[in-house]
């Protein structure tokens, strides 16, 4: 029996340190150590590091400026047959 079952770090760990030293893993989006080689929440190794934007805030941003670019596509042609 193992009696030091590593959970990897918990949320108050977590919020002791800077958030600078936390990243997100790429596999399963979970809140890891910036020096982590292995996700102790789904296992992958980490070859490429830590990610440092959340993937939901990532899409949402993505999600923006394409809905900003629409728009202003849409107004561009919407003024242009305007003219004619």
């Amino acid at each position: 029996m193992n009696m030091y079952n590593d959970q990897g770090p918990s949320e108050d760990d977590i919020d002791r340190f800077s958030q600078d030293e936390t990243g997100y893993c790429p596999h399963c989006n979970e809140e890891i150590w910036d020096d982590a080689a292995k996700c102790p929440a789904c296992g992958n190794w980490l070859h490429d590091g830590t990610r440092h934007e959340d993937q939901a805030v990532r899409y949402f941003k993505n999600k923006f400026v394409v809905c900003i670019v629409i728009a202003l596509l849409l107004g561009f042609f919407w003024s242009v047959t305007r003219l004619f």
